[in-house]
C-alpha cells in the first residue's frame, strides 16, 4: 500500500496492470498455513473472545440501560419483568446511571427514562467502527484464502487513513504495519477508488483540497485524473500509481459503499512477481470484489434491516460463514 506524498504523475491509462517483473522476497509454493502470525499480540484473531471473564455488574448495568432505552419510560417493576434481575440490583444500577447522567428519574413520567447523554454511546460507532465491525470477519477470511494482506481505510481530510490491516496474519506480508498510514488521494489505490465512486459534489471538494496542497496540480492534471477515475469506475477497482515505491509490489482497491456514499476503501497488496498479470483478476481482483459485496450486504442490513437492531459482532461473524 503506497504512502507517498502527492505527485503529478497522473496518466489516464496508468491504472492498467502492467505486470512488470521485479525481485521480491516472496517464495512460490511456500505456504505457512497454520503458522501464520496472529492478528494480535496475544495470538488471537477472534475479536469476540475476551482476555478475562466478564464483569457481571457492568453487564447488568448495560442490560438495564438497553432495556430502559427500549421501554422509553419504565418503572423498576417494568425493568424487572424484562430482565428478571433482582429489584434491589436494578435500583442500585439505576442510581449509578443517574449519577453518571445516562438516566433520569422523572415522577411526571411515572418512572425512569434515558437522557440525551446516551447519544454519546453511539457517537463513535458510525464511521470506521461500523465499517470494521462489518468487514473484519470477511477481511480475515480473504487473507486466509488468498494469503495477501488486506487493508481498510477511510477518508481523513486530504488523504485516506488506514485503520485496519490483516498483515499480521499474512504469510507474504511486505511491511511491518500500515496502520495509521495516510495514502494520498491521487496516486494511491485507496484514494483513487474513493474519488472514483464518491458523489461528484464531494469529488469537486476533494480536487480543491488537492490543489490547495499541491500548487503543481492544475487544470491539465485534474483533467487527466478525471479520465483515470472514469476508467476506475468502469472497471470497478483502482490500482495505485506504478511509479510508487516500493515498485516490487502493488495495490488493488475497491470502495465499500452504502447507497451513494463511499464509506471506505478496501485493498489487497501483493508482490508483482508473485502473481502473473493474466492471473491478477482471478486471484486478487475478483475475490476482493466478492468480499466487498458481502460487506456491503452486512452494512445494508445493519443500517436498514433488523427492525433497527444492529447485529452483534458474533452475528456478523456468523453472516460471514453464511453468505
Amino acid at each position: 500500500m503506497d504512502m507517498n506524498s502527492y505527485g503529478t504523475d497522473t496518466v489516464a491509462d496508468e491504472d492498467t496492470f502492467a505486470g512488470e517483473t521485479h525481485h521480491s522476497s516472496y517464495s512460490p509454493g511456500h505456504d505457512e498455513g497454520s503458522s501464520c502470525r496472529a492478528n494480535s499480540r496475544r495470538g488471537m484473531t477472534d475479536s469476540i473472545k475476551a482476555s478475562y471473564p466478564p464483569v457481571e455488574s457492568v453487564r447488568r448495568a448495560l442490560e438495564i440501560l438497553r432495556t430502559l432505552n427500549r421501554l422509553r419510560i419504565g418503572t423498576v417493576g417494568d425493568i424487572h419483568m424484562a430482565t428478571r434481575l433482582p429489584k434491589p440490583t436494578i435500583v442500585r444500577m439505576l442510581d449509578t446511571l443517574i449519577a453518571d447522567g445516562y438516566v433520569a428519574r422523572d415522577n411526571m413520567c411515572g418512572g425512569y427514562r434515558v437522557t440525551h447523554r446516551v447519544k454519546d454511546l453511539h457517537a463513535g460507532y458510525e464511521g470506521i467502527a461500523e465499517v470494521i465491525e462489518a468487514s473484519r470477519p470477511f477481511a480475515i477470511e480473504l487473507t486466509n484464502s488468498i494469503k495477501w494482506p488486506v487493508g481498510i481505510g477511510m477518508l481523513d481530510g486530504d488523504a485516506i487513513a488506514v485503520h485496519f490491516w490483516t498483515g499480521t496474519i499474512s504469510p507474504w506480508v511486505h511491511a511491518n504495519t500500515l496502520l495509521h498510514n495516510r495514502p494520498n488521494l491521487v496516486t494511491s489505490a485507496m484514494g483513487r477508488a474513493y474519488m472514483a465512486f464518491c458523489p461528484e459534489e464531494e469529488r469537486q471538494l476533494l480536487f480543491q483540497r488537492i490543489r490547495e496542497k499541491n500548487s503543481s496540480f492544475g487544470t491539465d492534471q485534474e483533467t487527466q485524473h478525471r479520465a483515470l477515475l472514469a476508467n476506475v469506475r468502469k472497471k470497478g477497482y483502482a490500482l495505485r500509481s506504478p511509479r510508487t515505491e516500493p515498485r516490487r509490489n502493488t495495490t488493488v482497491a475497491v470502495p465499500i459503499r452504502y447507497r451513494d456514499t463511499v464509506l471506505a476503501s478496501m485493498t489487497v497488496s501483493f508482490f508483482i512477481s508473485a502473481v502473473p498479470p493474466n492471473d491478477v483478476d482471478e486471484r486478487v481482483i475478483q475475490p476482493l470484489k466478492e468480499t466487498v459485496a458481502k460487506i456491503e450486504s452486512v452494512i445494508r442490513f445493519m443500517r436498514d434491516g433488523g427492525s433497527g437492531m444492529l447485529p452483534s459482532s458474533r452475528d456478523v461473524s456468523r453472516m460471514a460463514l453464511a453468505i
